[in-house]
């Protein structure tokens, strides 16, 4: 709805001028702040990444990239990545 159909509805309101938003930038930001990890990840030899991965190194996120960087080294539980089996499934 127009700004002059609301004055017409309702006289005795003020329309308030917005500010612009900002520009969203968060993708941008986080795939930054992504890059030195990256970096290292590549670095690493396969059995550094497990070792790391293993000892807790990882973030959750990190978890991530490497799975999608490596699907091959991640250690899976009947075909599910691990970390997620491991919260998600009834273990008997």
């Amino acid at each position: 709805m127009s700004s002059q159909a609301l004055q017409t509805l309702f006289p005795e309101a003020r329309t308030a001028e917005r500010a612009p938003a900002p520009a969203a930038s968060g993708a941008a930001d986080r795939a930054r702040a992504t890059e030195p990890f990256i970096v290292r990840l590549d670095r690493m030899s396969p059995r550094q990444r497990l070792r790391a991965y293993r000892d807790g190194t990882f973030s959750r996120a990190e978890r991530a990239r490497w799975a999608c960087r490596y699907p091959e080294e991640v250690p899976t539980v009947n075909g599910e990545v691990e970390w997620i089996a491991m919260a998600s499934a009834d273990l008997d």
